[in-house]
């Protein structure tokens, strides 16, 4: 189902994809606490890259006393060290969902995570990657990449904002 949405008056939509929801548009940050309702997100690790850093404050202060944090050492090529990292920061924070703000390396970051930690992920992407829709993973240990595809790292939640 495709439902039209009106953000700050400009079209968006929001439809749900197999399991999936997806939201596109100019204010779709708006709706990220009823996202993580929806995905049962009590506790929620925030990922980035430290560029994206400030954005991801931006998220942790929609979300509250939701977030338990921010992780922002998310790389190209998603080295198992950091996702191990980030484990230990989840676990520790006992976060039950990560937010993932970026492109291919912070999803794919949240993904490492969901595949040893069956963590729910609400992906943010600020690029056209397409991680964001796929259940396809890679992890990099040492000079060893190591691609597969798994259900459990497909996002349950997109939020497409166009302005950032």
């Amino acid at each position: 189902m495709i439902e039209e949405i009106d953000a700050m008056n400009s079209k968006g939509f929001s439809c749900d994809l197999n399991a999936m929801h997806v939201r596109f548009g100019s204010g779709s940050l708006a709706y990220i606490r009823s996202e993580l309702d929806a995905m049962g997100g009590a506790r929620v690790l925030i990922l980035c890259t430290p560029p994206q850093r400030k954005l991801a404050e931006r998220v942790a202060d929609l979300i509250g006393k939701r977030g338990v944090g921010v992780f922002d050492r998310a790389v190209m090529h998603v080295p198992a060290n950091v996702v191990r990292d980030a484990c230990n920061m989840a676990s520790g924070s006992n976060a039950d969902c990560t937010i993932a703000i970026g492109g291919g390396s912070t999803i794919g970051l949240a993904k490492g995570i969901a595949l040893h930690a069956s963590m729910s992920i609400l992906a943010v992407p600020t690029t056209y990657a397409g991680s964001e829709m796929t259940p396809i993973y890679g992890l990099t240990e040492g000079r060893l990449k190591r691609t597969g595809r798994d259900s459990r790292v497909l996002p349950r939640s997109v939020a497409c904002e166009a302005r950032q």
